[in-house]
């Protein structure tokens, strides 16, 4: 990871990208694999905020209302639709960083 970039949600140094929008067991091809917006974290896919969206617990979203994506971490695991339905009034927006190709189809530019 290049220096100074942080995490989108905790703002501690990132260490990877996160797939906003699962890529599936199978594999994508790389066209497709450009154009699926990631975001910085921190941590593995085990730690930090990478293993809190990955444990369920951090949930991300896109709201137009809020000008792109917003997060909102849970203190159990739980479905993201089921987040989004009780708690869309407690979603903060990203600290910036969606990497994506396509910026008008999934996010704002940092």
């Amino acid at each position: 990871m290049a220096d100074g970039c942080r995490c989108a949600v905790c703002g501690r140094p990132a260490t990877n990208r996160h797939h906003v929008i699962q890529k599936g067991m199978g594999g994508v091809s790389a066209a497709m694999e450009r154009r699926i917006p990631k975001v910085l974290l921190c941590g593995s896919g085990t730690t930090g905020c990478h293993g809190a969206a990955h444990g369920r617990l951090l949930h991300l979203q896109w709201c137009d209302g809020m000008g792109g994506w917003v997060w909102w971490r849970s203190d159990v695991p739980m479905d993201d639709e089921l987040a989004w339905r009780l708690h869309r009034g407690e979603y903060r927006p990203l600290r910036g960083w969606v990497e994506a190709r396509r910026w008008k189809t999934y996010g704002r530019r940092p």
